[in-house]
């Protein structure tokens, strides 16, 4: 069964951000941290990308991150 091309690529964004983005481990220390992060060096950005990874995030159903 072939999916939509939009109905795939929400799935592929739901599965980055549930599998990949939205992971925590904990470390031997026992801090809770986020082994996988997008980041960008140019301080303009920082605030952009977020807001619009959190839109993706949003739009492709994704469960919100749980600290």
């Amino acid at each position: 069964m072939n999916q939509e091309p939009k109905d795939e690529l929400k799935e592929c964004v739901k599965v980055f951000f549930e599998q990949y983005l939205n992971r925590r481990e904990e470390s031997d220390g026992g801090r809770m941290f986020a082994p996988i992060y997008v980041s960008s060096c140019r301080a303009m950005m920082t605030k952009p990308l977020n807001e619009l990874l959190e839109k993706m995030r949003v739009l492709s159903g994704a469960e919100e991150v749980k600290e």
